[in-house]
């Protein structure tokens, strides 16, 4: 399991922990069998004093893996990820909205650890995945503005690290999709009319503005 965790200092923390912490003899072995997977949560809230009206976003993330290692820390395996999110008082363009996003991703991972210390790794995880999302806009009100579906591809680079905690146990800090390029087919409808349109997008979950990680986090896996 995932849980979002939102500032370095936790992060160092952790390592802290990691770093000290007495390790057993262990590796990756050919064959073995990784289980898991990740629940994140985003919640945030602004308010405006009266200004505008108050924004609410809560973001969620669920997903299970399972893959196998074929070579010795190498490990191969396919993921489902279900992904919702809402916005109420989202400003939009001239008006505020209320929207509602379900995303659903399938796909393939490799995922490859370099041991740094006795049962203490670093991985990196390269993976695709085939995207389905669906957005509904609503005014206010609850009318039924507009509906954005989207399909398409993407290529993405998780890395972490990770300490065997327990025999079959893994805790991992990580940083989701440190780097992810996709290929997206957007249609867009409204009570008037209809849209196509195709998106060829690069993402990273560092932060542009220059204030480093906007999303780490923390979970772990077994390794049968």
């Amino acid at each position: 399991m995932r849980l979002a965790i939102m500032t370095k200092k936790t992060l160092i923390t952790l390592l802290i922990i990691l770093s000290f912490s007495k390790f057993t003899l262990g590796q990756i072995s050919i064959k073995s069998v990784l289980l898991g997977g990740q629940v994140g949560y985003y919640n945030s809230y602004i308010d405006y004093a009266g200004i505008h009206p108050n924004e609410k976003k809560k973001t969620a993330a669920f997903n299970i893996s399972i893959g196998k290692a074929l070579k010795e820390n190498s490990v191969y395996g396919l993921n489902l990820t279900y992904s919702p999110s809402q916005a109420d008082n989202f400003y939009y363009g001239t008006n505020y909205i209320n929207l509602k996003i379900y995303q659903y991703n399938f796909g393939i991972f490799y995922r490859k650890y370099k041991k740094l210390a006795t049962d203490f790794y670093f991985f990196t995880e390269l993976g695709a995945s085939y995207i389905n999302a669906k957005q509904t806009n609503t005014d206010t009100m609850g009318a039924k503005l507009e509906t954005i579906k989207q399909l398409g591809g993407q290529l993405f680079l998780t890395p972490g690290l990770s300490y065997k905690v327990l025999n079959k146990l893994h805790l991992e800090i990580i940083i989701p999709n440190i780097v992810t390029i996709q290929y997206i087919v957007t249609k867009d409808e409204t009570s008037t009319q209809q849209t196509k349109q195709r998106q060829f997008l690069f993402n990273s979950s560092l932060n542009s503005s220059g204030n480093g990680l906007t999303f780490i986090g923390v979970g772990f896996h077994f390794i049968l």
